[in-house]
């Protein structure tokens, strides 16, 4: 049963969407995840009086099979489809993403420089170990992940789906190579405790990255998923902090 596979399965990661004003985010999870790890920043940004808008990823939040069967084509087209809804009832649009979440932003953000600005979390830009997936897809079709405790309110598989990590692997170098073409106003967290993404990444961005507003955030204290660990109410603040400096409201 896919129950079997899934970390706090009494949460709810299905797609949501909040109504608010004229302005919407686009929030998008990160691999082997689901909306759970987004809806706290959903809500906030929601009580903020935003519109938002998050959608479940094609094979995420079902079983890990499913995360084996897509490419990273499907994320990306996930992600455009919900943009434009959004874009259709709100004057403008930012996104904002977790991880792989974050890789699909960079394109989105390349793809249409309409887009007003981004809000990325631990973007998967430098993923450490992961390149032994192009192997290890031939001989298995999942590798466990190495869970100590299950403090955080995290919803998603306790494995990672191998040829998925492939297809996470071809979005990075997709957003790597985009990079120079993301222009808008861009506020990007890492942390230094992130056991997933190398610090390295952050380098990356400020010296790839095409926009003149960049803000780099580098937390101390918090494990990968940065919306849903010990350092949230600091994130959480800064991001609504930021905005009010850059939104027509």
């Amino acid at each position: 049963m896919a129950e079997n596979f899934m970390i706090h399965p009494e949460l709810d990661g299905a797609s949501f969407s909040y109504q608010g004003g004229k302005t919407g985010f686009l929030l998008l999870h990160g691999f082997t995840a689901t909306t759970a790890e987004v809806r706290p920043l959903g809500e906030r940004l929601h009580a903020a009086g935003y519109t938002v808008s998050a959608p479940l990823l094609p094979g995420h939040g079902t079983h890990p099979d499913d995360l084996n069967q897509v490419r990273w084509q499907d994320w990306l087209q996930t992600a455009e489809v919900e943009y434009q809804e959004l874009a259709a009832e709100c004057d403008e649009v930012w996104v904002a993403g977790e991880s792989m979440g974050g890789l699909l932003c960079l394109l989105l953000a390349a793809r249409h420089p309409e887009i007003k600005g981004l809000l990325l979390y631990a973007p998967a830009l430098d993923v450490r170990k992961m390149r032994a997936a192009y192997v290890l897809q031939y001989v298995m079709k999942y590798l466990a992940k190495n869970i100590k405790k299950e403090e955080l309110l995290w919803n998603g598989y306790n494995v990672y789906p191998l040829k998925g990590a492939v297809q996470l692997l071809k979005l990075q170098k997709e957003a790597r190579k985009a990079l120079g073409s993301v222009t808008q106003p861009t506020l990007a967290f890492f942390s230094e405790k992130d056991a997933t993404v190398n610090l390295e990444a952050s380098k990356l961005m400020k010296t790839k990255l095409g926009s003149q507003e960049l803000e780099l955030v580098i937390l101390k204290e918090s494990p990968h998923v940065i919306l849903l660990a010990n350092e949230q109410e600091k994130v959480l603040e800064h991001t609504l902090n930021y905005l009010s400096k850059k939104v027509n409201r």
